[in-house]
C-alpha cells in the first residue's frame, strides 16, 4: 500500500487540508492519506496551539466520513518535539509492508534542507509538494540532487488557513464553509480559540 503522510498541527483542520489530501490521492495514486497530528512542531511556537487532544479529535471528526483519509496519532507516543525523520522511521518499522510518501507545503520546501537529517528522510520517502500559488515552484539548489524524489501537485487551490480560522473565531465571526461543519460545532462546543 502507498500511504501519503500529511504532517501538521491541524490547529484546526480545515477544508484546505482535506482538498490537498484528495488531490494527493488522485494525482499520485495513493491508497490512503494519513493526517499525522503533531503534538509539538519543532519550528512553531506553541502559544496559539489548542491542546493536542482537541486537535486530534477535530481531525478524527473531519475524517470520519472520508474513505481513504485517516488520522494517525503516532507522534503522541514519541519524544517531543517531533521530528519527521524519527516519526517516519517509527512508521516504517511498524508497517514494513507500506510505502510512505511525505506531503508538504511549498513553504516547507525552501527550508527542507534545515530539517533534521533531511537527506536520510529523502532516502526513506518521496515528497509530494503542494504549491501555495498556481505556479509550480522551482526546486531549491540544496535539493537538486534529489529531484527524482520530489513531485508537485497541480490544480486549483483552496485559500483557507488555520490562522485565519482562529482569528475569525476569536472575533466571533462565522467559520462555516472553511472547515467541516462537525468541526465548527466542536469548536463552538469547546470554546476553542476564544
Amino acid at each position: 500500500m502507498k500511504i501519503g503522510l500529511y504532517f501538521g498541527s491541524f490547529n484546526p483542520i480545515h477544508n484546505g487540508h482535506l482538498h490537498v489530501a484528495h488531490q494527493a490521492l488522485k494525482q499520485h495514486n495513493l491508497n490512503e492519506v494519513w493526517f499525522v497530528v503533531s503534538p509539538q512542531n519543532p519550528f512553531k511556537e506553541n502559544d496559539d496551539l489548542a491542546p493536542e487532544d482537541h486537535r486530534l479529535r477535530m481531525a478524527q471528526l473531519a475524517c470520519a466520513g472520508e474513505r481513504n483519509i485517516l488520522v494517525c496519532d503516532v507522534e503522541f507516543g514519541l519524544p517531543k518535539p517531533s521530528y519527521t525523520v524519527d516519526t517516519i522511521r517509527a512508521l516504517c518499522e511498524k508497517h514494513p509492508e507500506y510505502t510512505f510518501q511525505l506531503i508538504i507545503g511549498e513553504d516547507n520546501l525552501s527550508a527542507f534542507n534545515r530539517w533534521k537529517e533531511f537527506d536520510a528522510l529523502l532516502g526513506l520517502v518521496e515528497v509530494i509538494v503542494y504549491p501555495r500559488t498556481n505556479v509550480t515552484p522551482a526546486l531549491p539548489r540544496s535539493l537538486a540532487a534529489y529531484y527524482r524524489r520530489i513531485h508537485f501537485l497541480t490544480g486549483e487551490l483552496i485559500d483557507v488557513s488555520a490562522t485565519h480560522i482562529r482569528e475569525l473565531v476569536h472575533s466571533n465571526q462565522s467559520i462555516l464553509g472553511l472547515t467541516p461543519s462537525i468541526v465548527v460545532s466542536y469548536i463552538e462546543k469547546t470554546e476553542l480559540y476564544r
